[in-house]
């Protein structure tokens, strides 16, 4: 049996949300500066829509300078889009491409002519994937808010391309009801990545004005999602990356039933009121729950405990990185 790589950990760009867009205006530059300086191996940057909360702009020269400051910290970074559109992707390989990027991550979204979003999946990426490996970049399918792991393997079985494969997000297919466990074990042959998270669920009521139980994004360590399961099953499958995506404070509904999970058992076991902003913001779209809260600086304080948390716990169990992180 060969011996288990050191797992890469990326620094994912959803980190920063709430300080892009406070005062100081927290810039990409600063996110590599930080990723370097904590000892993560890389970073994941959205490039969809540009400009983007970080990604500002195509034009080369500007994705040259951006590359330069990636490769003189010494990391490695990977880009994150949306669709399954032959155009739009076609355009996403050539910006990550210039970028120096490995992976491209994206996931289905509803269609313009209402086709089914699997048979896209499978009718775009099927149709850049020629593209992608003569760029020497591989495009990844998450399991996002749309499909379950299950699904996704599906597409990729029928896809059938060395240069398309997944991203496996910890908390994503939850929605669903579909077990974490369950997964890992269809979804995890093809992941060549993965978005590392935590969760609660919110009851019914307790999320200013919505009536229905929420899937909640809080600190890592604070939340209900088997983590240190999750990525030993996701390396015993051959997975070598993982990046850090803090989804404290974002939430969303849970979905149509597709798996086995039951709210308020498990995984979907009720976080009760009071909430403690460090751990629990429900309802954050509405600005009148954020009153009194500097999101910024909490989003800093909770990334901050929380990648101490990943340092600590993946010590303890034995999950060996490939650069030691200096929290």
């Amino acid at each position: 049996m060969s011996e288990q790589r050191p797992l890469q950990l990326y620094l994912h760009y959803f980190n920063y949300r709430w300080r892009a867009r406070s005062e100081r205006k927290f810039d990409i530059h600063d996110l590599i500066d930080d990723a370097a300086r904590l000892g993560f191996s890389g970073v994941n940057l959205g490039i969809m829509n540009l400009p983007h909360i970080f990604v500002k702009s195509s034009d080369p020269a500007y994705l040259a300078e951006v590359r330069a400051h990636i490769e003189e910290c010494d990391l490695g970074v990977d880009t994150e889009v949306n669709g399954t559109e032959v155009e739009g992707l076609t355009r996403d390989l050539h910006i990550t491409r210039h970028l120096g990027a490995e992976y491209l991550r994206t996931y289905t979204v509803p269609l313009k002519d209402g086709r089914d979003q699997s048979d896209g999946a499978v009718t775009g990426l099927s149709a850049v994937a020629p593209l992608a490996e003569e760029m020497g970049i591989t495009l990844l399918l998450e399991n996002h808010e749309d499909l379950t792991a299950t699904e996704v393997a599906t597409v990729l079985h029928r896809i059938n391309h060395p240069r398309v494969q997944a991203l496996f997000d910890y908390g994503n297919s939850a929605i669903f009801m579909e077990e974490p466990a369950e997964s890992v074990r269809v979804l995890g042959r093809y992941c060549r990545s993965a978005h590392l998270k935590d969760h609660v669920t919110i009851p019914s009521g307790e999320t200013p004005g919505v009536d229905e139980p929420m899937w909640l994004g809080v600190p890592l360590g604070e939340g209900h999602l088997p983590i240190v399961e999750t990525t030993k099953g996701l390396q015993a499958a051959g997975m070598t990356r993982v990046c850090f995506e803090n989804c404290w404070a974002y939430d969303t509904t849970f979905r149509d039933r597709r798996g086995t999970g039951e709210l308020g058992r498990g995984v979907y076991e009720f976080r009760k009121p009071p909430y403690d902003p460090l751990i629990c913001v429900p309802g954050h779209r509405d600005t009148k729950n954020l009153e009194g809260l500097d999101m910024a600086q909490i989003e800093e304080t909770v990334m901050l405990d929380s990648t101490r948390w990943l340092e600590r716990i993946f010590r303890q169990e034995e999950i060996t990185l490939e650069r030691p992180l200096r929290t």
